[in-house]
């Protein structure tokens, strides 16, 4: 791909449904300049560990997370790549389960369905039953590639209707147009909005960040289809990628909270009112883009769960085949395609039962910060921070002391934004 190509590629992965929570990380009391400097901060540190994958795909010559961690840090412990994938994308999913919920009883309370068939938890299960078990089940998901630019229309509308309604007055106190079309608790309060206060809530906007910045472990992916590739032009590519991401993060952050304040939820669009019509196509055009966007998370997790069991209980043996008779051969060819057969029930079996645990979760967590505060704090600090500093420092031979400082200083930095970040996310 062209480097523009590329560029837009990966503002499109890495922009998700994380841009919904940013604005909730404010709203625990986060001042406006020390949110401001985090935003910017954490994204060129995003930018540059992204940049640290490519250049060590581009020294020891892998294109994949997984090769590339074993060419630096032994393929031993490559099954941590399996896990954290695994956890990302069963996160992801318990975060998209939990936004369709919400989104579909928002725009079911627009019809005459009675109240008592409109709730959260039974729209989450019917979702799961009749829409998110066959689109996981599916074995081909080119179909569905649509849905990159579907996701990038969604993001892209969002981010303009929440800058309109920020900027035009419609949930202004006291007379907004919109105020008397919400319930009392999330009537905007800025009781607790300020220009420079930070407390330990900034840590829970610090995991809402770590999660909206990550796609590291696709970035071996990006690199390897950068038309005329080197370390320097990709270099280039982040550059550009995280500068827009960071820009537009930034904008929905301060915009969302400064149009709801302290009550802004974890789904900014949750916020808004049911006859706002911007945020009800908006709703519509996010609900779309989650729905068919489920299977490549499901996908992902079911990806390297399998990977990871096959790792932990089945570890390949090497070694050249014995020589076989025809009639041994056949049999073995047989036995191969039932065990195939099999596999594929499994697999089956498999994708079912995560899809009851998503759904499980989805219900049980109504407040899906729970879910994006503890899975960006992890996650944040594992595949953002860590990892690729201890990947790099690994692969670039004779690198200096100021640099391999710098680096390895990422790595007690995401353990204290993990831990911290966890520890704050559970106490809120």
């Amino acid at each position: 791909m062209s480097l523009t190509a590329t560029v837009l590629q990966i503002v499109n992965n890495v922009a998700g449904a994380g841009i919904l929570t940013l604005s909730a990380g404010m709203a625990g009391g986060v001042g406006t300049v020390p949110a401001t400097v985090m935003c910017l901060v954490l994204g060129v540190i995003s930018g540059l560990t992204f940049h640290l994958i490519g250049a060590s795909c581009e020294l020891t010559g892998t294109t994949t997370f997984k090769a590339l961690w074993a060419a630096t840090l032994g393929s031993g412990t490559a099954w941590v790549v399996d896990a954290s994938i695994a956890l990302m994308c069963f996160s992801a999913a318990i975060i998209y389960a939990g936004i369709l919920g919400d989104t579909s009883t928002q725009l079911l309370s627009l019809s005459s369905l009675p109240a008592a068939f409109n709730q959260r938890a039974i729209n989450i299960g019917v979702l799961s039953a009749v829409a998110l078990t066959p689109l996981s089940l599916l074995k081909d998901l080119s179909a569905l590639a649509f849905t990159s630019l579907l996701g990038c229309v969604a993001v892209v509308y969002t981010a303009i209707f929440v800058a309109v309604r920020a900027l035009d007055g419609s949930y202004a106190l006291p007379s907004g147009r919109f105020l008397s079309a919400l319930p009392p608790a999330l009537t905007p309060s800025f009781a607790r909005a300020s220009t420079w206060n930070t407390n330990a809530q900034a840590l829970v906007l610090t995991s809402n960040l770590g999660l909206a910045y990550i796609a590291h472990y696709n970035a071996p992916a990006f690199y390897r289809s950068l038309e005329e590739r080197s370390e320097a032009r990709f270099g280039r590519v982040c550059a550009y990628s995280f500068g827009v991401l960071t820009l537009l993060y930034l904008g929905m952050m301060r915009l969302g909270y400064a149009t709801f304040g302290d009550v802004t939820r974890s789904n900014l669009l949750s916020n808004y009112a049911a006859t706002d019509a911007l945020a009800t196509f908006g709703r519509a055009a996010t609900f779309a883009s989650i729905l068919f966007g489920f299977p490549l998370a499901m996908m992902g997790l079911k990806d390297s769960s399998i990977s990871l069991i096959n790792t932990l209980i089945k570890p390949s043996k090497r070694g050249k085949p014995p020589k076989r008779s025809e009639e041994l051969q056949a049999g073995i060819n047989t036995l191969r395609r039932g065990l195939g057969a099999l596999a594929s029930t499994h697999t089956t079996v498999l994708t079912l039962g995560l899809l009851v645990a998503i759904s499980a979760v989805a219900i049980l967590v109504i407040d899906i910060g729970l879910v994006v505060g503890i899975s960006g704090a992890v996650l944040g600090a594992a595949i953002v921070y860590i990892f690729p500093a201890l990947i790099y420092a690994e692969a670039r031979p004779g690198v200096s002391l100021l640099e391999l400082t710098l680096v390895y200083g990422l790595v007690p930095m995401g353990l204290a934004v993990g831990i911290l970040g966890v520890w704050m996310t559970l106490q809120g």
